[in-house]
This record gives structure tokens, C-alpha cells and sequence, in this order.
């Protein structure tokens, strides 16, 4: 007998099975013929990596040169895309590079299994007959190989483990729709006593409300809360406490709120950004208001003790079961990157888990379960936790348990290992425009579900970015003549039309894992889209000068976060003196003036004169998406800050003649929460009304039924 190796690919719910050339998925057979399952093969044997077409003809048709080749390997990957559920425009698994051949973008793990085979015949077509001395030495071997199995088997019972792992990958059974009121469910933490879901909601009037609903699904009904605007942000061990924050994103006080109902007590006087009850209850871990330091604190708000100090923003503690692990999601801000960290309660051994946000322990401690963004999309992992025999903990992969077309966020295991309970949400955005003559907001853009929307300099074009999948577009302003300008993996963020017309400059995620910006120029009537600089050094918020021989950008790199200008003419680029620590630059539409944001926090509006090459600052914090109005008079701005996913409250400009802010709309009063690829976005139209992306989404709690093996 000899052996040989088989391996089964994994990626998102599917199972691939290169011996069998079976395709599963949550552990179901599909029906795939043999071609579309040769492609398969070998993309996922180079995942990651083009695999040209010539590479797909010479394996499907290795010997006729008279196949036409181009349609039959067309039809064979579109076949493929059928299984897998998926299409070329919205590639979830398979890119097509054009012209060029296809690459898997998803997320693969393997697994090995051994296969026995029968002796063949040599080159002459005569069995090989072994030696009695190498059936000696086969026999020997076989005893050997029994005893060592037999022992193995005896210590895997004597220790109560499992010898080998479980063949079953963990997976979604189905899913249960809990809610059904349509409200804003946001980005805040869902908890359970194991009878009742508790969660935050935010209404139209941008009200919050902290809600139940029980785990087999009904009606939704707010708490009776004496707090104003309170934000749940966990619940106690036992179920009879939550621990609720009340004021702006970044200014919590924190108080502590019988679940029966009754009067909350203050949590001392700490001032936090966000917190959570500490793995014995009877303190709390909170993140301090400079956004980078945590901290413990008794629940009474005395003895305060520093942990540690990270750089971006720490949140979303999470104790293990046993309460000997603390986990919490870092977001960088800059990079618009999402850390899973890890450290001992103390503050000890703290490092990096896997990339991800928001994840919850299972009740065993079996599994972390995690979302991630890949593909303009959120789904929901499995990060297995046991200690295995023969096994490292941490070294197996995460399995990836959702795949669209619904996000999933905000995860929280069921008490019983059998369910996760999770934020669904479908994304679509409709674009609407504050109207000051008659103090309404109203419908601007035939429908297209975008945001980014710029203009050109005679007002007859925009171009914008579709809503979700961020792929770049430009049409004229009533929808007609529409013409898509890029395609997956960019994902583009606020476009800018060149003065003449005839470019457009962006920001886009080439990719989707690491979340790295870049900013490329296109021709308005499309082509393919050319980085201003080599490399991937985080370039965003990109603006052109009035001339249009050069355009400002900022450095998203929070070690160096700075304001750069490149020169089309010349390709070289300089700092903007004085700009150190400042980002999201917009340059006056006479090119005197360059405004840009503080990038600590509360944000602070910079005014850089290009004249003088000073900087001032304008009065005022907590300042977001600047945009010059037609006339270079007015910087309009949103008065925010975004933690936690809150909406600000009002849009104002200030005048640049005499720094005089004044209030143009109460954002309340859009109707419902307004949307964005980062943070919700705010732009101009060219009669300056205020325009924004109003989520007509959807957002309900579900249940997951899984199995976790």
C-alpha cells in the first residue's frame, strides 16, 4: 500500500473537496460538473493569486487545440459562480482580473487527510511483489504503529480528550427574525439573561431607547429608564444590572440601573468613553475620555487604577468565562482598522488576537465568536478557543460562519452554545437635500443609493460612490448618461472632479482586509484608474487646487498624520509647513485658504492661509466633514463625534471673514439616521444646500442557529 494527501478547502460555508471534487455547503452537496470543478480547484490551490487563462485552458483542455476555449472556460466559471452563489459584478469569491484571468479573494483554510492506495504495476506492467525480508519489516512496522495508536487512544480517554479533532466545522443552521419595528438598532452591545435580548435603539428624533425582546422573538418594548438619552453598554453577570452611559459618544457618565426598574446610581464621577462590568462584578474597565487609556474602577467609582495605554481607540471589553482574559476591539481611526486585543485583567501580556471587532466568549469558552469586514460586507466568525490534544491554543483558523448578502454585527452567544444572537442589517441609502426655503429635507438623487456626491465646476456632472460596494461612478446631475468608472476590490471614498473636467482624483481600499488608502486619479470618461504614488502609504482626503496643476492629501499614518501636496506636473511632493497632526484637508475654491481637522479629539477646524503659511485655528470643537461653500465664504461643517455609531445633532458653517459659526439644520430632523462607508457623510450641492445619505436600510435583531461542534 502507499498513501497519498487529499485536501479539503474551506471558505466561507463551503466545503471543497479536491479527492472527491465534491462541493458542500453548511455541509450540503452541491451539484458542480467537472470543469467548473477543475477552475475551482485551482484557484483555491492559489488563492490569492491570479491564475491566468492560458493556466485554466491547459487543464481543461490540455490536448485540443480546436476548443474555443474563451467561451467554454466563460461558461465554466460562470457555472462556478451559480454554485457559489454569487455574480461577476459583486465577486464575493472569485475576481476576474480583465483579460487576464481569475483570482479567489476569499478567505481560505485547508485541512490534510491521508489516503491509502494500492500497489500499481511497475513500467513493465508486472506487479511489485515485497521481499519476505520487507514483509518482515511491514509486520514489525504494523505492531509498532498499533501499540502507538492503542496508547494514544488510552491517553485520550484517560484524559477525557478528543484525539483527533472534529471533522464538522462549526456553520449556521438557520436564522430567526427576533424584531420586526424597523427602528435603528446601531453599533452598541446586545446582552441577555437567557430569557430576554436587551439593546439600544435610536428613534427618527434621534431619541434613544434601551429595549427587551425575548429570545424566542415578539413584540420589542422599552425599559422604564429615568436617565436622558441612556446607552446601554452591558449586563451584569446575574442579569439584574446594567450599566448605561448617558451624554455624548465621547463624555459617558455611567450609571448603574437595576433591571426590575427603580432609581440608577452614579458610577462615582468618572467621566468614560466606553465600559463594561469587570469579570468578578463588583468593578467596571472603562476607556478614559483622552480615548487611549483604560481603566478599573469599583462600581462605586473609587479606587480608579490605570491598566495600560494603547494607541488608537481601545473599546468593547470582554471577559473570558473564567475571567483570566480581558478582549476589546482597537479601531484606528486613520487607517479605519479594527484590532482584536488581548490582555490579563491587570492590564498584563497585552497583544494582538486576529483582526476583527466586537467579539463575545461562548458560555464553554469553546469558541470567541467575532465580525469582520471583508468586501464591503460584515459577517460573523468563529475563533475556536479549546485546548486541543497535541494542540496549541490559538493556532487553529477562524471559520467564517456568515457570507451575505445581510450584514451580521454586534454578536452575542446564546446561554446554551445553540444560538448567536446578532444585529442583521441590509445597506441601501437614499441621497436627500435640506431645502432652507421651505425647512425640509427632501429626495435629490433619482434614487441611487450613494454618497460622496462631487460636482463639477460648471454644476452639469457628479460623480459619487455606490452605497455599499463603493464602486466609483460619475453621471450628469439628473441621473442621466451613467457611467461606472471603477470595479471590485477599490472601494472608493469622496471623489473629486478635477477643475477642467476631465479627471477625477479619490480615495479607495485596494484591500479590503487591511483597510490601507490610497489615492488615484481616473479619466472622467473612465480607463483604468493610476495611484498618484507608488506604494500603499495611506494617503486619503484627496483635493485639487484651483489651477488643477496639483493636488492635497493627508497621511493617515497616526505616527505620521500630516498635510502633503503632489505636483501633477513635476510628480513631487512637499509637506504643508505646520501641519503635523492634522488631517481631512479642503482647499478655499480661490486656492487661498486650506481648512483641515485636529486629529485629536474633540476634533478642532485649522484655517492654513497659503499666503502667509500660517495656521489658525478656528473657535469651536468637535468639527466633521468640512466643505466649502461656492463662493469660499462659508466652511460648512457637522458638529460630531462619532463613537459608538451615534448621529450628531445640527450641520453649521462658519464664516471665514470674521470665524462667526452659525446653525444651518438640525440633523434630528432628516427622519431617520443618516449613513456612510466610515461615518455618516455630509456634502454640498452646488447651491450649498446640505446633502447627505439617509439609511433606508434595515436593522432587526436575529437569531442564528448554530452548530459548534
Amino acid at each position: 500500500m502507499s498513501a497519498k494527501n487529499a485536501t479539503t478547502y474551506r471558505f466561507g460555508v463551503f466545503e471543497f473537496d479536491s479527492q472527491t471534487a465534491e462541493l458542500r455547503k453548511n455541509g450540503i452537496k452541491l451539484k458542480l460538473q467537472d470543469q467548473p470543478s477543475q477552475v475551482l480547484l485551482k484557484l483555491l490551490q492559489c488563492s490569492g493569486e491570479l491564475v491566468t487563462r492560458e493556466e485554466l485552458r491547459s487543464i481543461l483542455w490540455p490536448r485540443d487545440t480546436f476548443v474555443d476555449f474563451e467561451n467554454g472556460l466563460n461558461t465554466a466559471v460562470k457555472r462556478l459562480r451559480d454554485a457559489l452563489g454569487e455574480s461577476a459584478d459583486a465577486p464575493v469569491f472569485i475576481e476576474t482580473m480583465a483579460r487576464r484571468g481569475y483570482r479567489f479573494i476569499a478567505p481560505v483554510s485547508t485541512r490534510e487527510k491521508t489516503i491509502e492506495a494500492s500497489l500499481s504495476p511497475d513500467e513493465s506492467g508486472q506487479r511489485i511483489i515485497p521481499s519476505p525480508s520487507t514483509f518482515a519489516s511491514y509486520k514489525i512496522l504494523r505492531w509498532r504503529l498499533v501499540l502507538l495508536v492503542a496508547l494514544a487512544i488510552l491517553i485520550a480517554l484517560i484524559s477525557g480528550k478528543v484525539l483527533f479533532r472534529s471533522p464538522r466545522s462549526p456553520r449556521v443552521l438557520g436564522f430567526i427574525q427576533l424584531t420586526h419595528d424597523g427602528q435603528f438598532k446601531g453599533y452598541l452591545p446586545l446582552a441577555s439573561d437567557g430569557s430576554r435580548i436587551y439593546f439600544n435603539e435610536t428613534l427618527p428624533d434621534q431619541r434613544t431607547l434601551i429595549s427587551q425582546v425575548p429570545v424566542k422573538g415578539g413584540e420589542a418594548r422599552p425599559l422604564p429608564i429615568d436617565l436622558e438619552r441612556p446607552r446601554m453598554l452591558d449586563l451584569s453577570r446575574d442579569g439584574s444590572d446594567l450599566l448605561v452611559g448617558t451624554g455624548d459618544e465621547r463624555h459617558l457618565s455611567l450609571w448603574i440601573q437595576p433591571v426590575t426598574g427603580g432609581s440608577a446610581r452614579r458610577v462615582g464621577t468618572i467621566v468614560a468613553i466606553d465600559a463594561r462590568f469587570g469579570a468578578d462584578g463588583t468593578s467596571i474597565i472603562y476607556t478614559d475620555i483622552n480615548g487611549h487609556d483604560v481603566y478599573s474602577a469599583t462600581l462605586d467609582g473609587s479606587s480608579p487604577r490605570k491598566l495600560f495605554t494603547v494607541g488608537g481607540f481601545p473599546n468593547s471589553f470582554q471577559f473570558s468565562p473564567d475571567g483570566r482574559l480581558v478582549r476589546f476591539t482597537l479601531f484606528d481611526f486613520a487607517l479605519d482598522k479594527m484590532t482584536i486585543m488581548e490582555a490579563s485583567p491587570d492590564g498584563a501580556g497585552l497583544r494582538e488576537v486576529h483582526p476583527g471587532a466586537w467579539g463575545r466568549w461562548t458560555s464553554d469558552a469553546r469558541f470567541f465568536i467575532f465580525q469582520t469586514r471583508h468586501a464591503h460586507r460584515l459577517d460573523l466568525w468563529a475563533l475556536p478557543e479549546q485546548k486541543r490534544f497535541l494542540r496549541q491554543k490559538g493556532v487553529e483558523p477562524p471559520v467564517q460562519l456568515t457570507a451575505g448578502p445581510m450584514d451580521f454585527f454586534r454578536p452575542l452567544p446564546s446561554k446554551d452554545g445553540k444560538q448567536i444572537f446578532a444585529v442583521g442589517k441590509s445597506n441601501q441609502a437614499e441621497v436627500i437635500r435640506y431645502d432652507a426655503h421651505t425647512g425640509q429635507f427632501v429626495p435629490y438623487f433619482s434614487g441611487i443609493s450613494a454618497e460622496g456626491l462631487a460636482f463639477s465646476r460648471d454644476g452639469q456632472w457628479v460623480t459619487f460612490a455606490s452605497y455599499p460596494d463603493g464602486a466609483l461612478w460619475r453621471c450628469r446631475v439628473d441621473g442621466t448618461e451613467r457611467l461606472q468608472l471603477t470595479f471590485a476590490p477599490l472601494q472608493v471614498l469622496l471623489p473629486r472632479w478635477s477643475p477642467d473636467g476631465k479627471q477625477i482624483a479619490f480615495t479607495a481600499s485596494v484591500a479590503d482586509t487591511d483597510r490601507e488608502w490610497g489615492i488615484y486619479l481616473i479619466s472622467s470618461n473612465g480607463g483604468t484608474p493610476q495611484p498618484i504614488l507608488p506604494g500603499r502609504e495611506s494617503q486619503t482626503d484627496v483635493n485639487w487646487f484651483p489651477d488643477g496643476n496639483a493636488v492635497v492629501f493627508a497621511s493617515a499614518h497616526e505616527a505620521n498624520q500630516q498635510i502633503y501636496t503632489f505636483d501633477l506636473r513635476t510628480k513631487s511632493v512637499s509637506s504643508l509647513p505646520g501641519s503635523n497632526g492634522l488631517f481631512s484637508p479642503r482647499v478655499s475654491p480661490d486656492g487661498r485658504y486650506v481648512v483641515a481637522l485636529t486629529s485629536a479629539r474633540p476634533f478642532r477646524l485649522m484655517l492654513f492661509d497659503t499666503s502667509t503659511e500660517k495656521w489658525a485655528e478656528v473657535p469651536g470643537s468637535g468639527y466633521g466633514y468640512p466643505s466649502w461653500s461656492q463662493d469660499g465664504k462659508y466652511v460648512y461643517f457637522r458638529e460630531a463625534e462619532y463613537f459608538g455609531g451615534g448621529n450628531p445633532s445640527r450641520i453649521l458653517r462658519v464664516q471665514v471673514s470674521d470665524r462667526r459659526v452659525e446653525n444651518v439644520v438640525e440633523e434630528k430632523n432628516v427622519g431617520r439616521m443618516t449613513t456612510g462607508t466610515i461615518v455618516p457623510w455630509l456634502g454640498l450641492a452646488p447651491d450649498d444646500s446640505p446633502l447627505f445619505a439617509r439609511d433606508i436600510g434595515t436593522q432587526e435583531i436575529y437569531a442564528l442557529d448554530v452548530d459548534l461542534p
